[in-house]
């Protein structure tokens, strides 16, 4: 879900430290070192085989520091969390190293991530698996793809096709987002031009999951709608009501 941001480090103007002790250039940091955005979200899930549909409040809280990052998404209906905590490369990619979720009815699920040693640890009873280069969690990708789309935007003309490798809770999955740009989305802030990233997984016995994002050209390219449809059914639609940056 969101669920969550990619920003820079509070930096000299020379730059900010990468993973290795390189200097990232200024130009390289291309989002806020802060952010609060808050969210009108509606659940739609099934409960003992019937449709219920909850409304509540989403909350994302970014902050980076000495390029450390760290990021939570909390959705009151329900309980769902995510946090997602790391570095930022050189070029001043997010570069995940630790990313957990809570589902509602669920024990909280953890995935570290070693990249100096090609290593992602799951719980107890998932094998580790190697992370692919640049590969995102599902709370670090959509801000990532934020800060992709302020520094490159001719990488994404109406039409393109964005290829990520995405860290769940259990496995590392290939998503393609199809890339659709000039929608308007009407926030709390009012009607907002967004680039809408959209995606569509079959996860097994066709069984599909889907992810949708919109970036605000108004918001530093921040999200301003979330859509995600899980494997269960479930539809969660989040759309920007307030947000607070420096």
């Amino acid at each position: 879900m969101c669920a969550t941001l990619a920003l820079v480090a509070v930096a000299s103007a020379s730059g900010a430290s990468d993973l290795d002790g390189q200097v990232a250039p200024a130009a390289a940091l291309s989002l806020p070192t802060s952010a609060d955005l808050g969210y009108r979200t509606t659940a739609t899930m099934k409960l003992m085989g019937l449709p219920v549909t909850l409304h509540g409040r989403t909350t994302i809280r970014w902050r980076l520091d000495d390029g450390h990052y760290e990021t939570r998404l909390h959705i009151d209906t329900g309980g769902f969390d995510q946090f997602s905590r790391g570095q930022l490369a050189a070029d001043g990619a997010l570069v995940p190293e630790r990313y957990e979720e809570k589902r509602p009815l669920h024990e909280p699920d953890f995935v570290d991530i070693d990249w100096a040693h090609g290593h992602i640890a799951y719980g107890a009873s998932v094998p580790a698996q190697s992370p692919a280069a640049g590969a995102q969690d599902r709370l670090s990708l959509q801000f990532e793809l934020a800060r992709e789309l302020q520094r490159f935007p001719e990488r994404f003309p109406s039409g393109s096709v964005h290829a990520v490798n995405l860290i769940g809770t259990h496995s590392v999955d290939a998503w393609n987002f199809l890339t659709q740009d000039d929608q308007s989305v009407d926030t709390g802030r009012g009607p907002m031009r967004a680039v809408r990233f959209s995606a569509r997984r079959i996860v097994r016995n066709n069984v599909e999951e889907t992810m949708e994002i919109w970036l605000g050209a108004d918001l530093r390219w921040l999200p301003v709608r979330i859509r995600i449809v899980d494997r269960e059914g479930s539809i969660i639609d989040s759309v920007l009501a307030d947000a607070v940056l420096p």
